[in-house]
């Protein structure tokens, strides 16, 4: 078996803890390997700016009341459509049409604490949202 190169840079993302990557040595046992990635740290830096963009622009859309609360919890939580949708147990579709504020003003307690569970959050917050 070919022995594998771990990279083992410093991640600040990760504020001081380590990933652990199993490899095997020249035995052929499996060890643990500290893990670090300058390539992953700047991934997951882009993908926090991303999110953070994400949050602003919903905010904005919620105070022209185009979009609802459901959408700014979403980013907050760092989800996408079809992350929401399966912690939510429902079709992206169905989930799609909570992000607008028209249909989100419809919604039931019961549909709105399945999104406040997943957002670990209490269904007020999502009802009575102020930007």
């Amino acid at each position: 078996m070919q022995k594998i190169e771990v990279p083992k840079e410093e991640n600040k993302i990760l504020e001081g803890h380590q990933k652990v990557m199993y490899s095997t040595d020249d035995n052929g046992n499996f060890q643990r390997i500290n893990y670090g990635s300058s390539v992953e740290e700047f991934a997951t830096k882009v993908a926090v700016e991303e999110y953070e963009v994400l949050k602003k622009e919903s905010l904005e859309n919620i105070k022209k009341d185009l979009s609802s609360p459901i959408e700014y919890f979403m980013y907050e939580n760092r989800m996408d459509l079809p992350t929401l949708a399966s912690v939510v147990g429902m079709f992206q579709f169905r989930v799609k049409r909570h992000l607008k504020m028209s249909n989100f003003k419809k919604l039931n307690d019961k549909i709105l604490s399945k999104y406040a569970q997943a957002f670990n959050i209490k269904i007020e917050e999502l009802k009575d949202f102020k930007v």
